[in-house]
């Protein structure tokens, strides 16, 4: 029994006018810790005496890491009293962060850990970003967790839980992630309401929440439309459900109110609509329509669907004119801006898919056709913000 086309293409665009409105601690010497010293190199990183502490830490300060690394080793491998192992093992490691070798600066903190059994909040946290940098995400996740439970500070443990929340986002453990990201948010609202702490900048507040919001996109992207009209319903309710909750996310992220996070947020807050659009444009047709039937409904369809390009535009235009009224430019700001020419191309360029659906707006969002990836931020934060290894923006 055939139904109403129109009437079909109205059940798809029922919610339209709402959306519109460890590694484990193991005994390290400090040779295994140390960088090898390659030959030719030896003269320049060596000590030529007996090293010091104070000398391994004026190369540290002076930014010369590779002789750090010598003197630390160098007298680690003496006869150092405990104050003195501690400190060495904390400066070895950071001298191999400045030569951006992660492995053995993980050696050097395991090698703390192994003689010592307990450590500073400050030792996770940088161990875990280590971590982070080779992908070992479970391995960082671990050491943030630690992290957090030493610290005092909220900023610190705003830090720890969002790059904790930000490594089970990688795992793909959306509901290890999501209440994480979500404590960091609360102990942050709390420590301004208590007047606690006056953060020193948002950047991890916005990468809380703008990974949040990303859990929630990926939700909704998981939520398959199918037939027949009854399931159809019930699908477009339940990922419209999820829109609303990444909407939400999105415009906390903006409030945070740090350019790199509101950019990201913005582009992101943009292309949801643009995958709304895709997955009731691209929503199964019952075979039993013949052609006549096919072009009327995609004919309503994209009438109700007109609604949603322009919430699109409108969220483009936003993002861009926000960031060049601060005189922000990332991979994000070029990327909106080339996202709201083709969306206002498609409004310009009228139907020429009569009986068809329009073809996808967010392609890359359709794992048949891309990878699901978005933007990766080509531009490291500026000095003020940046923390050691920033994570760059995952795919969604």
């Amino acid at each position: 029994m055939s139904r109403p086309p129109v009437r079909i293409a109205l059940v798809v665009a029922a919610t339209l006018e709402v959306a519109c409105a460890g590694k484990p601690a193991a005994v390290v010497t400090p040779e295994d810790a140390a960088v090898t010293v390659q030959p030719g190199e030896a003269t320049a990183t060596a000590p030529l005496g007996p090293a010091t502490l104070p000398d391994a830490e004026a190369a540290l300060a002076g930014g010369d890491a590779a002789r750090a690394v010598a003197l630390f080793s160098g007298y680690l491998g003496g006869e150092p009293d405990e104050t003195g192992v501690r400190q060495a093992y904390l400066g070895l490691a950071r001298a191999q962060e400045l030569l951006r070798d992660c492995a053995a600066a993980i050696r050097a903190y395991d090698a703390y850990l192994a003689r010592f059994s307990d450590g500073p909040a400050d030792l996770f946290a940088r161990r875990g970003a280590c971590y982070a940098e080779l992908g070992e995400w479970k391995a960082s996740a671990d050491s943030y967790g630690e992290a957090f439970t030493r610290a005092t500070l909220p900023s610190a443990k705003v830090e720890a839980l969002a790059r904790q929340g930000y490594a089970y986002f990688e795992l793909g453990q959306l509901d290890q992630a999501e209440p994480l990201l979500q404590q960091a948010d609360q102990i942050y609202l709390a420590s301004q309401e208590q007047n606690s702490e006056r953060f020193s900048n948002y950047y991890f507040v916005g990468m809380a929440r703008f990974y949040r919001a990303a859990v929630w996109h990926r939700r909704f992207r998981d939520v398959p439309i199918r037939l027949p009209e009854k399931q159809m319903t019930e699908d477009f309710a339940r990922k419209f459900a999820l829109l609303e909750k990444a909407q939400d996310a999105y415009n906390e992220t903006i409030k945070a109110k740090h350019m790199f996070w509101v950019s990201a947020a913005g582009y992101q807050l943009g292309s949801l609509f643009e995958e709304f659009y895709d997955a009731m444009m691209h929503a199964p047709v019952p075979d039993w329509l013949d052609d006549k039937q096919r072009q009327v409904y995609y004919e309503e369809l994209k009438n109700q669907l007109r609604p949603v390009v322009n919430k699109a535009i409108w969220v483009f235009e936003k993002n861009l004119a926000t960031a060049r009224r601060l005189g922000y430019e990332s991979e994000f700001t070029a990327q909106t801006e080339a996202k709201l020419s083709e969306l206002q191309a498609v409004l310009l360029a009228g139907d020429t898919t009569l009986g068809k659906p329009h073809p996808p707006l967010a392609p890359e969002a359709r794992p048949e056709i891309g990878a699901g990836e978005i933007a990766s931020v080509g531009q490291e934060p500026s000095p003020v913000d940046r923390k050691l290894f920033v994570p760059e923006l995952t795919p969604l």
